[in-house]
């Protein structure tokens, strides 16, 4: 029995993914304990971890300028997020809530980066890479050929260079080079998601391996009934922007008038912490509108899902073979949108240009057009193929150096 360290980014996005996986580590024996936010508990003690709490103020990504969400048009922005946002913010206080206990290796968000590697080399144990988006083949899949160098973009380099020396020498560990401040570090890589839907795949080494989403029931779901879906509506459609990027009005206004003279039921999430009195008379009668649905559950009944293309969301979309319509807001999910358009089994619509007509343009499109369909579920087959939390865990223990005690055949996987 090998004792592991998990260290999880606080997001809903992250934090998911990792469930199944430590759940299967903890019943093939491991002795896990996990590392994030108090707001995490519950959810990470209902798979037999034990749970350390970190501080981590995320409200500075709503205050900060410097780290509000954007969409990244260069790798030194991203670069620059991570080093001031995560790494400066977020290890000193995993360092000073783990460092004083025994393990034998570790697992660490992908979107620490460098920080990841400070962890591991100031506990002296490997480490394996949880990564919750696509793998980068490089820094945000951009090639040189891509992006603009601009001044902006250069006096920005120098910052992250003088910031990661600062660090690295109160650390007491060596400065990395620039571009490998957001390399995924470790003896192993866990993507949750297939080699078909991994855009360059091609140049990722055998250190990647792809386990598909980790699809594993929410005990804090709450319950929803689908009785009277079918009988009054042949199409019912979900919209849900996440949990982080939810509190958008005029979306929600956008949506509903796009869409309340159609013959659909629409089931709307629209977050815990989103006051929708100021629009509630204008909701629709064909619209179920509540703050938290059961994602999993929900997707399983529907014929398409409107979402700002978080990985999570989308992985657990086409795994039920759901066919999606994009509108990513920031960080990775413009690229997760262009691959799932890439790939056939949805469309993307911008943010800047939508208005109702376009939107319901987009799902009539996705809805009666059947190869959205179609490619979802070629999409969905090789993400349930790929093995899920199971197979993860069996290649964390094997290259990790544990002892697994329960052999999973092929055919059980």
């Amino acid at each position: 029995m090998a004792r592991v360290l998990v260290v999880m980014m606080p997001a809903e996005g992250h934090v998911n993914p990792s469930l199944g996986l430590v759940k299967q580590l903890v019943d093939s024996g491991e002795e896990v304990i996990y590392a994030c936010t108090e707001e995490f508990r519950a959810r990470v003690e209902q798979t037999g971890a034990q749970f350390v709490t970190f501080h981590f103020d995320r409200q500075a990504f709503s205050d900060d300028p410097d780290l509000k969400p954007i969409e990244f048009k260069h790798p030194n922005q991203f670069i620059y997020m991570v080093l001031r946002g995560l790494v400066q913010r977020m290890v000193p206080h995993v360092l000073a809530a783990v460092e004083h206990g025994e393990y034998d290796y570790m697992i660490y968000d992908s979107l620490m980066g460098w920080g990841g590697q400070v962890v591991s080399e100031r506990l002296g144990i490997p480490a394996a890479c949880s990564i919750a988006s696509f793998a980068f083949a490089e820094p945000l899949g951009l090639s040189k050929e891509s992006y603009e160098d601009t001044e902006e973009m250069r006096q920005l380099y120098k910052v992250i260079v003088e910031l990661s020396q600062q660090l690295a020498a109160e650390f007491q560990v060596a400065a990395p080079p620039v571009d490998e401040i957001v390399k995924h570090f470790g003896k192993m890589k866990i993507v949750y998601t297939s080699k078909y839907f991994q855009p360059q795949v091609e140049k990722l080494d055998d250190s990647f391996v792809f386990t598909g989403p980790s699809i594993v029931p929410r005990a804090d779901a709450p319950t929803f009934s689908f009785e009277t879906f079918r009988e009054q509506y042949p199409h019912t459609v979900y919209i849900s922007m996440g949990t982080i990027l939810n509190r958008d009005l005029n979306f929600y206004k956008v949506c509903f008038s796009a869409f309340r003279d159609l013959p659909i039921q629409f089931i709307l999430s629209s977050g815990k912490e989103t006051d929708l009195t100021s629009i509630a008379d204008l909701i629709p009668d064909n619209f179920i509108v509540r703050p938290y649905i059961p994602q999993l559950e929900v997707l399983q009944q529907v014929d398409a899902f409107i979402t700002h293309a978080g990985m999570n969301s989308t992985s657990e979309a086409l795994y039920f073979n759901v066919p999606l319509v994009t509108v990513p807001l920031t960080s990775d999910q413009p690229m997760v949108a262009r691959r799932v358009q890439e790939l056939g089994a949805g469309v993307i619509v911008d943010k800047r240009e939508l208005t109702p007509a376009i939107l319901q343009a987009a799902l009539l499109e996705v809805l009666h057009n059947p190869s959205y369909k179609q490619q979802a579920h070629v999409i969905g087959e090789t993400l349930r193929q790929a093995g899920g939390y199971k197979q993860a865990a069996i290649e964390v223990i094997n290259r990790m150096g544990g002892t697994y005690h329960q052999t999973v055949s092929s055919t059980q996987k």
